[in-house]
């Protein structure tokens, strides 16, 4: 195996790169196509081959938002290649001519750091699958706008967007060096950057986005991967990074293997989770709690709950954040019963916006107040904000204590929330105080997932989930209903309930306490 110490230089490619590989001997030039490491769906493919030159349309004309944009990434490419034969293959072949002959030129913002980067990885990828059959005229084409995206990302990568983008940027041009067998010691030295920025030491990713993670996860994996095909020998610190970032991975999974929905990230889908996991060396089990991060999981019997139990997510990474402090979300063993409403996975507006608000979580609003300020340039205003939580355990169950002052400044209020968890699960109590000024209306919001059926009976709310099991729902300090909501977390638009629990503060501020009860628990 090849060090990678000793390789560092002070370009990020030598001078001479670009010259050699945009030559008339480019398509000789490719010491090495890494192939790209996830599997495509065969089912998507065949959609692709079938949607009436949709894909197509959107390739060719400038992207008007950000689903438009992503389809530039051609991560959709893994998709054609999972349908095997020569169908799949002679559709990228004419797709990424479409794509050269309408953007080719180096200019829009299908050539921002972190689309080119993932562009130039998907193609490497699957270059045996799309390009090595085909003719010189077009693979010659493609490996000089091969060089044209190495030279732009040797200029702008450090413009990527914070987080995710930014390692899409560095996976690009690090698959560049590999591919055309030049020193990657520089890009290696900003991914070595960009490990210290992007990672809590706990292995949680700071955009508090468990897609986000999974998203940062794959790109390290990539990025391992390419090294190990050069040959080369990983840095420590990077594997390091992808080992302690596994267990935090299965933090977020509730019982159906996918997912949950806070700051902006949606269920995923289980198989990539599954793969991810299985290329982590050691993700171990998932942790309780981090501090760091700010979220805390609750697990008993078949119950699982997660908290959002920390400050908004910190500048830089907070583009799409949400306003949900002391959120939660729970499930009873593959069944979500209590969710947020998540974001649509393509980020498209307006309902992005929406699942931003603070009412759109499984937590208290104030008189229709976000409890964080949302920037409309898509981050979080936390300003002074003050979140505390003190976990305990006992032979009974799990305590949770939890508090946050987002309603200090406009109300003079101060919220607090209570949990605990039985020690067997099927009992899941909650407290939500409160403290400051009389006179202002309030909201408890438990956004219900759209496969539980809720029904107000008696002063309670009976939950009928699928395969018979059932939950009840009692609160006591204000008024109870049921309202419509939405779900956005598994990639579409579902209408379902929300439980709400409702009343004005007093003299004493407010006091609401409340229970989740699997039906066989007393009550």
């Amino acid at each position: 195996m090849i060090g990678v110490r000793g390789l560092a230089g002070r370009r990020l490619f030598p001078a001479g790169f670009p010259r050699r590989i945009g030559s008339a001997g480019a398509v000789r030039s490719i010491a090495l196509a890494p192939r790209d490491l996830w599997p495509g769906v065969s089912d998507r493919g065949q959609a692709l081959l079938n949607d009436s030159g949709r894909l197509a349309a959107a390739l060719e004309a400038r992207p008007e938002d950000r689903t438009a944009l992503l389809l530039h990434r051609f991560d959709w490419m893994r998709d054609l290649r999972a349908i095997g034969g020569d169908q799949g293959r002679r559709e990228a072949r004419r797709l990424v001519l479409l794509w050269l002959d309408a953007h080719g030129s180096g200019r829009g913002e299908v050539w921002r750091a972190d689309i080119a980067g993932a562009r130039l990885y998907s193609w490497l990828g699957s270059f045996e699958f799309f390009a090595a059959s085909a003719g010189d005229l077009f693979r010659t084409r493609v490996a000089e706008s091969m060089a044209m995206h190495a030279r732009l990302l040797a200029r702008t990568v450090e413009a990527a967007p914070q987080g995710v983008p930014r390692l899409a940027a560095l996976t690009g041009a690090l698959a560049a060096a590999i591919a055309f067998g030049q020193p990657p010691g520089a890009v290696l030295r900003r991914i070595d950057r960009a490990l210290d920025e992007q990672f809590f030491a706990d292995g949680f990713h700071r955009s508090r986005n468990p897609v986000a993670h999974l998203s940062a996860l794959r790109r390290l994996i990539e990025i391992q991967g390419l090294l190990r095909a050069a040959p080369m020998a990983p840095p420590q610190r990077l594997t390091e990074t992808i080992r302690n970032a596994g267990p935090p991975l299965s933090f977020f999974r509730h019982g159906d293997k996918r997912l949950a929905c806070f700051h902006g990230g949606h269920e995923s889908e289980s198989v990539l989770v599954d793969l991810a996991l299985a290329r982590v060396d050691h993700h171990g089990r998932p942790p309780t709690r981090s501090v760091e991060a700010g979220f805390d999981r609750l697990h008993a019997g078949r119950t699982l709950v997660l908290v959002d139990s920390g400050l908004p997510t910190a500048k830089g990474f907070d583009r799409g954040g949400h306003s949900s402090p002391l959120a939660i979300e729970f499930s009873d063993g593959a069944q979500r019963i209590v969710v947020n409403c998540g974001a649509p996975a393509d980020g498209s507006t307006p309902w992005n916006e929406l699942a931003r608000a603070t009412a759109a979580h499984s937590t208290l609003t104030v008189n229709d107040v976000h409890a964080v300020e949302i920037d409309k340039g898509g981050g979080v205003r936390a300003g002074g904000l003050n979140v505390e939580a003190r976990r305990s355990e006992g032979e009974g169950g799990l305590w949770l204590d939890l508090s946050h002052d987002g309603y200090a400044a406009p109300f003079g209020l101060i919220h607090r929330r209570r949990l605990y968890l039985s020690g067997q699960g099927g009992d899941l109590r909650g407290e939500d105080l409160l403290e400051g000024n009389a006179g202002w209306p309030f909201s408890l919001r438990f956004h219900l997932h759209p496969d539980v059926q809720a029904r107000l009976e008696a002063g309670a709310v009976q939950l009928a989930l699928p395969g018979r099991q059932e939950w009840r729902f009692r609160a006591a300090g204000a008024r109870l209903a049921l309202g419509p909501s939405v779900y956005l977390g598994d990639g579409r638009r579902r209408d379902t309930q929300a439980i709400i629990v409702e009343g004005r503060t007093g003299a004493e501020g407010a006091a609401v306490k409340w229970a989740f009860r699997a039906q066989g628990h007393g009550e």
